[in-house]
């Protein structure tokens, strides 16, 4: 794969070499290969392509009822905990997120089980010329096909992830029962808005007449906008702090501050949707058994301890930088990081360098990952000690360095989601379920020569 290596940030090719891929980025099959072969369309927001698509399919997202999941950052553990809620209390749910870590078909899942590898192959053969005729995009095709496989399963509920925005978000097409709206930052500018208030419009855009929508964390200067533009559609604005708030024991199942928080939040909207639509009650103790939050605060090994977090942009960044301050002393924290192009990140880099002794800046394998040297000096002009700033060659390398330190060390890997899948597959993870002892044992990182295949 070649590499842009600008001076500055502008975005980067719009082609996949899907033969140069790598794991976890190589597809698994030549079904998945096709369909990764979609990207070729780019982005179009809009719903006209994938309404087609659904009306040609025999609309199955009219077969269920939908709570859709927005915000800039937060939606995903948001979705995995609104889906945990209700299979806990008896409901057979549907859940769509995206995107993916380490296999494309962790985005389709009902009762909490992957769509099994022959189930996709069958959708995707069974639908592959009405997809090429449609000219949907990989989002807009794979939305369709999980809401026909949603129908087959005969799902209740289905908890939906936004991909992008809202309002022109092929997951907008779905009947639904309830929205929420996680946080409004800065992240997609060139197709949401350069503006909080365009970002928002776009995201509340979802809004729809009847259906609550529920409001989280939301800047105060963007409240009035949200009420209005909920009310004009004839939706009900719920501002979470105005609801009473669930009580839950997380326990430590779950490590990052925020999504604590948030699933007590979720188990609050989740209760108030259960009373407007009869829905069984939730078991909050039964759904946190089997609650999983991969690349969220996600602790992967424990000598020395090593933290996994897929914050890449600016707002994100922020918080999961200030939970780390509070890991052990200054000097025992080591950051491994890398993003890529397109990204809004520079008000977060001083405090890259002041949250920890020493930074590895390192380039996820992925066609648009930024120069990690380009990177590191701009880490470096404005950190205290220069020094400090590491470049490595890779992610397994970065990993290994700060394994080094020894076992009092705490490292962070954060700034992309792409550097966090590539960490789990270099760490030995072949699914996200399932343990690895490589980091632990202190044994050699997984090495991915050139051409390897999944």
């Amino acid at each position: 794969m070649t590499r842009r290596n600008p001076p500055s940030s502008p975005p980067g090719s719009d082609s996949i070499e899907i033969g140069a891929l790598r794991p976890p980025f190589a597809p698994r099959d030549a079904a998945s290969q096709w369909f990764f072969s979609l990207h070729r369309l780019g982005i179009r927001p809009g719903l006209e392509s994938v309404r087609e698509l659904l009306r040609c399919m025999g609309n199955p997202e009219r077969d269920f009822d939908a709570v859709v999941v927005a915000g800039t950052n937060g939606k995903g553990s948001a979705a995995l905990a609104l889906d945990a809620y209700a299979r806990s209390a008896g409901l057979r749910c549907g859940l769509y997120t995206s995107p993916h870590l380490l296999d494309l078909r962790e985005r389709m899942q009902v009762d909490g089980r992957l769509i099994d590898s022959a189930t996709f192959t069958r959708l995707i053969d069974e639908y592959r010329d009405l997809i090429e005729d449609c000219q949907t995009t990989f989002f807009e095709s794979l939305t369709a096909l999980t809401l026909e496989w949603f129908r087959r399963e005969r799902v209740q509920v289905a908890v939906l992830e936004t991909g992008l925005g809202g309002r022109l978000d092929a997951t907008n097409v779905v009947r639904k029962a309830g929205l929420v709206l996680t946080s409004v930052g800065l992240d997609h500018q060139e197709l949401l808005g350069h503006s909080l208030e365009a970002i928002a419009r776009e995201k509340l855009g979802l809004a729809a007449a009847g259906v609550p929508f529920y409001l989280d964390d939301i800047p105060v200067e963007l409240r009035r906008l949200a009420e209005e533009s909920i009310r004009t559609a004839g939706g009900e604005a719920i501002e979470l702090d105005g609801l009473e708030a669930t009580e839950i024991c997380v326990g430590e199942t779950v490590q990052g501050k925020l999504q604590r928080r948030q699933l007590g939040r979720m188990m609050t909207v989740y209760r108030d949707l259960a009373r407007r639509h009869g829905w069984p009650e939730a078991d909050a103790a039964r759904a946190l058994e089997s609650l999983d939050l991969p690349g969220r605060y996600d602790v992967r090994g424990h000598s020395p301890r090593l933290i996994l977090d897929t914050a890449h942009n600016a707002h994100a960044l922020h918080r999961v930088i200030a939970q780390f301050a509070c890991e052990g002393r200054r000097e025992q924290r080591v950051l491994v990081f890398g993003s890529v192009h397109g990204k809004e990140i520079d008000s977060v880099l001083p405090e890259l360098v002041r949250c920890c002794a020493r930074v590895l800046v390192c380039a996820p394998d992925w066609y648009r990952a930024l120069d990690p040297s380009w990177l590191a000096g701009r880490l470096r002009a404005i950190a205290p000690e220069p020094a400090a700033i590491g470049v490595c060659n890779s992610v397994r390398e970065a990993l290994e360095e700060a394994r080094a330190f020894g076992p009092d060390a705490v490292t962070l890997a954060t700034g992309s989601n792409f550097l966090v899948a590539e960490a789990l597959d270099r760490l030995g993870h072949d699914s996200l379920t399932g343990q690895s002892g490589l980091w632990d044992s202190g044994a050699p990182l997984r090495r991915r020569e050139p051409g390897a295949k999944a």
